[in-house]
């Protein structure tokens, strides 16, 4: 875990299967440090250990609400999730809803997997499970990035060298937490904070109309980001970082 101290907590919470590096250029990027900011590991990525419990989101989330308030002092938080990050946070809201002051959901979705993808997310699981690692670290990064042009081969190799970072028991681990996961539609519906929905123009993983149906749910218009993929927050830090700070303000706002 790594925290910037002071002022109003901000938790960004991780895509899959990156450990909390991959927020390293949206912390710089943020035009002053708005208060606390804790980057959180998944089980099994980075420096998390892999529990005794079966995979679960809920259980992440669970933790991360007992975190935030442990470290901080502070009842309510600002979440920002990227992928799986987007689905923890959205557990968040629904077994924890007076944690959530503010909510981003970066590249994710609120709906469950189709039976397909859930299939292959298990496959995929029993595939690593006591692997070294990722079996393809560059294909991985290959598809988690968008960015085009001269820019593109830094950052490929960039996610590449983190998600090689970690062992198969982790990615398994986290496979099969996201397999488990409901549709959580109904709960952005239910929430009543400031949200930003985003999703990058060349994301090939969720599509806009993803991002759509987390958007309607909650009251906003969602964010397209243009020439960046599934790693917005990574690719086009600037961007996400106005995105975040405004969120911010807003979160603080609605505190007064």
């Amino acid at each position: 875990m790594s925290i910037v101290p002071d002022g109003t907590p901000l938790v960004l919470l991780n895509a899959f299967p990156l450990d909390r590096a991959q927020w390293d250029p949206l912390i710089d990027a943020l035009p002053e440090a708005p208060g606390d900011i804790i980057a959180f590991d998944v089980p099994g990525i980075g420096d998390m250990p892999l529990p005794e419990e079966e995979p679960s989101l809920e259980l992440i989330a669970d933790a991360a609400v007992l975190a935030m308030r442990e470290v901080t002092g502070h009842d309510s938080a600002v979440w920002v999730g990227c992928s799986m990050g987007g689905y923890i946070a959205m557990a968040v809201a629904e077994r924890h809803p007076e944690a959530v002051a503010g909510l981003a959901l970066l590249g994710t979705k609120s709906t469950a997997d189709t039976d397909a993808a859930r299939a292959n997310r298990l496959a995929i699981a029993d595939a690593v499970d006591g692997a070294a690692g990722h079996p393809d670290p560059r294909g991985a990064a290959e598809g988690l990035v968008g960015t085009q042009g001269p820019a593109r081969e830094a950052l490929v190799t960039a996610v590449a060298a983190n998600v090689a970072r970690h062992g198969g028991e982790g990615i398994a681990w986290g496979q099969r937490a996201m397999a488990a996961r409901p549709d959580r539609t109904e709960v952005l519906r239910g929430l009543d904070v400031p949200a930003v929905v985003a999703v990058g123009a060349l994301d090939g993983i969720v599509s806009r109309d993803d991002a759509r149906v987390m958007a309607d749910a909650l009251g906003v218009q969602e964010a397209v980001l243009a020439d960046v993929g599934h790693l917005c927050a990574w690719e086009a830090p600037d961007t996400v970082a106005g995105l975040v700070a405004d969120l911010l303000a807003r979160a603080d706002a609605d505190a007064t």
